[in-house]
């Protein structure tokens, strides 16, 4: 019989895996979920402290700190289980070491499993996976460690003049951490200000091939993604120009299915192309006739 699920929480897109799967147990155990947020780093910033002089709280800056921090974090988490159809949530706040508050919060409150993302944020994958697996030898409780996928928490640029599509790629890739941009300017700031690990770029009115130029510079991995420029001299170009990708926006209901063959490639150290034609032949023959692609010696090595 589980009683209680505890879901520590760090704010990353790899979170709302732990929770979908911790409140399906939930649901048929009809169990209570504690979400537990731990903060390492309570040095406070100076335009916090401004704000909590001026405001004359009387509470202890680190509490205020804590709550201004993780309320956000703990809010969203809520109404995701919520919406799961949860009833008996508890949300908590600690700090400390990560590890060990999740070990004392399980064994205190008789938590009967946690679950737990292999890693969460940052790029120290070798100090976040070890909060995990400290959890997992030292804690008494059933622990249940959700495998992070390959687009979990990546930096992803989105680029189209479109607000509608920017808004809906957004939604379908929220395990992500996502910057958008809806002019050339401003996207050519973005990357070349801030590290991103994947550039979506519309072609059309946004000048998506210099982005491309940009983005290939700064070692983002682009991925075109059109509407208007739907053709397979596009298509040809895109590839000669060193994009990872060429998605129709007909298909963008998939983009992480097309986002994760990239980053699969890459890990394999394969062709990003590897799978494109499986994905794409199809819809492009209907498009463009059968013969669309003989004509082209370049997707000869696409295939």
């Amino acid at each position: 019989m589980i009683n209680k699920i505890l879901v520590p929480l760090d704010g990353s897109g790899h979170t709302a895996r732990t929770i979908e799967f911790a409140s399906n147990i939930a649901r048929q155990e009809d169990a209570a979920i504690h979400l537990l947020h731990v903060v390492e780093d309570t040095s406070i910033p100076e335009g916090v402290m401004d704000y909590i002089h001026a405001e004359k709280i009387k509470e202890s800056p680190d509490s205020v700190y804590l709550e201004l921090l993780a309320q956000k974090i703990l809010d969203k988490a809520e109404d995701e289980v919520t919406q799961k159809g949860i009833k008996h949530i508890i949300k908590t706040i600690a700090t400390g070491d990560p590890a060990q508050k999740i070990i004392d919060y399980a064994s205190y409150n008789d938590v009967d499993m946690i679950v737990i993302g292999s890693r969460g944020l940052g790029n120290d994958k070798t100090r976040l996976g070890s909060v995990a697996m400290k959890v997992v030898n030292s804690a008494d409780a059933t622990c249940v460690i959700i495998r992070k996928k390959l687009l979990d928490d990546k930096r992803i640029l989105i680029v189209d003049d479109e607000p509608d599509v920017l808004e809906t790629l957004e939604e379908l890739l929220s395990m992500c951490q996502i910057a958008k941009a809806s002019s050339f300017d401003k996207a050519k700031t973005l990357l070349k200000t801030q590290d991103f690990d994947m550039a979506i770029l519309d072609i059309m009115g946004v000048d998506g091939y210099k982005l491309l130029e940009i983005a290939n510079q700064k070692k983002v991995i682009p991925v075109m993604l059109t509407g208007h420029a739907l053709s397979p001299e596009d298509i040809v170009t895109s590839y000669r120009k060193g994009a990872a990708s060429y998605v129709p926006k007909d298909k963008m209901t998939e983009i992480p299915t097309y986002l994760n063959d990239v980053l699969e490639a890459k890990e394999k150290e394969m062709h990003f192309w590897w799978r494109w034609l499986d994905r794409f032949g199809s819809f492009f023959e209907k498009r463009f006739g059968t013969d669309w692609r003989k004509s082209e010696e370049d997707f000869l090595k696409i295939g």
